[in-house]
């Protein structure tokens, strides 16, 4: 019965990963941290680690999951053909988080961030009716694990190209965007960022907050002609 369970989960794992697998993931964690890995809900080791590769990965979107005793961190990969996928396991502020590497974090547009079982939640039509820019914004509580990982690095480039990426993969309310660019401290790495974030802004009608995050008046210049073409669409 053993060797039959075996089998069973060799199938399981050889079914998620084998059928045009094209990328690879790499998930890592400090020697002092062991995790299990799950993919797709598929439970890739049996015991914990602190590395593991998971060689063959289909291309498309897949749940990564790491657990850690009580805590989970999950991400929405976005796996892309021949390419090899980085994750490091760390904790933040007495929570589990996942912190994109390598390659992840400069080719990847869609990821998400959630930290102990949050989940994105929507905004309710009744609370906000104006035009909205795109749908579903991200929940409080991704935005506060993304914020941790942006305080978390100590260069402002690193940060950038962080929030950028996610900035560009999700819907978020400008309040949002707002509290995610401030942890950015030059201001031609916020322009990079407002730009990014102009087409994945929920309430339109807030949009003007985002001028506040510039000093220079060229910069708001420009940020107000992308506003305006954005709100004639």
């Amino acid at each position: 019965m053993k060797n039959r369970g075996s089998i069973l989960l060799a199938f399981v794992l050889f079914q998620a990963f084998s059928v045009g697998a094209q990328a690879k993931l790499v998930v890592n964690a400090p020697d002092s941290l062991s995790f299990l890995l799950f993919v797709d809900d598929v439970q890739c080791n049996t015991l914990p680690v602190s590395s593991i590769q998971v060689s063959k990965v289909n291309v498309g979107k897949h749940n990564v999951k790491v657990v850690v005793e009580a805590q989970e961190s999950i991400f929405l990969l976005n796996a892309k053909n021949l390419f090899s996928h980085s994750l490091t396991v760390s904790v933040l502020n007495n929570m589990l988080v996942l912190v994109p590497t390598g390659e992840l974090k400069l080719q990847a547009k869609a990821f998400q961030f959630w930290n102990n079982n949050a989940i994105l939640v929507a905004v309710k039509d009744s609370v906000y009716v104006g035009k909205k820019g795109c749908e579903s914004p991200a929940s409080p509580s991704t935005v506060d694990s993304l914020v941790a990982v942006l305080h978390s690095k100590s260069f402002d480039t690193e940060r950038k190209i962080i929030a950028r990426v996610q900035l560009e993969a999700d819907c978020f309310q400008v309040k949002d965007i707002v509290k995610i660019i401030s942890t950015i401290e030059l201001e031609e790495n916020r322009m990079d960022c407002i730009v990014a974030a102009l087409g994945h802004a929920y309430d339109l009608t807030a949009i003007n907050e985002l001028l506040e995050l510039v000093i220079l008046d060229r910069n708001k210049e420009t940020i107000r002609q992308k506003i305006s073409q954005l709100q004639n669409k």
